[in-house]
């Protein structure tokens, strides 16, 4: 039995995962309006000629929806055509949504075995990546979900509150050349090192600018870092660009005196 529900556990989460708002208001819709023509024509099955079960009602109700009527099941009453009537208008535009909706899932789906089959590698372009997790790590994720940016984020722990699955890349060293080839780092816009530790942040840095120098690429390489002695080798090893948030805060802190 606890194998059983661990499946089903597995199964629920596989099914829902990348369903976004959106897709779960289009398949409450549509499962709204099939019951409102299932339940409705079997109650009324004797204003109707072919309907004589709910399986009847059920076939019937997807036919209307899908291709407008069947010839063998039809309303024979006033009351019964304006049933049909309601259920077209409700049903024809949820019934492509819907379709479209789990036509995306599908693609998507095998996008990811596609990816997976390829060594993981992602197949994204002119995005940000950003190695490591951490505040900053949080604070830029809302600031690019927002914009519309594209970014992807490596580190090696799970993190449940990422609702979307294709930014996150599970890797086991996130500033590791391998990990940032598997990101498209040739294609990237920049490599932001967001870890909360100097070290991982310069040799990410080093990885990103070897790997820019390999392929002929131009996008730029920005490291945080958080003590001040460690500027210099961010710099030195990469980083067009360099951080650091409490020298930052002193800054700030000494204009305010």
């Amino acid at each position: 039995m606890p194998q059983k529900k661990r499946y089903y556990r597995k199964l629920y989460k596989w099914i829902i995962a990348g369903v976004n708002l959106y897709s779960l208001i289009v398949i409450i819709s549509f499962i709204a309006v099939l019951a409102y023509g299932t339940i409705g024509s079997y109650l009324m099955r004797d204003e109707f000629r072919g309907i004589k079960s709910l399986n009847d009602s059920f076939y019937y109700t997807v036919v209307t929806y899908s291709t407008l009527g069947d010839g063998n099941i039809y309303p024979i009453t006033e009351k019964a055509k304006y049933l049909v009537i309601t259920m077209v208008v409700l049903g024809f535009g949820n019934f492509a949504m819907f379709v479209s909706v789990v036509f995306y899932q599908v693609v998507n789906r095998i996008q990811k075995v596609l990816n997976k089959l390829h060594g993981g590698k992602l197949h994204m372009k002119d995005h940000v990546i950003l190695c490591g997790y951490s505040v900053l790590t949080e604070l830029l994720i809302s600031k690019y979900s927002k914009s519309h940016i594209k970014f992807i984020i490596l580190d090696n722990r799970p993190h449940p509150e990422l609702l979307n699955e294709e930014n996150f890349m599970f890797v086991n060293v996130p500033n590791r050349m391998e990990s940032l080839i598997k990101a498209n780092i040739e294609f990237c816009k920049a490599v932001i090192a967001t870890s909360s530790l100097d070290s991982e942040n310069i040799l990410a840095a080093i990885n990103a600018n070897k790997l820019r120098e390999e392929y002929g690429a131009k996008f730029k390489i920005l490291a945080r870092v958080l003590y001040e002695e460690n500027l210099e080798a961010a710099r030195r090893n990469g980083a067009d660009h360099v951080i650091s948030p409490t020298l930052m805060e002193a800054t700030a802190i000494i204009d305010l005196l």
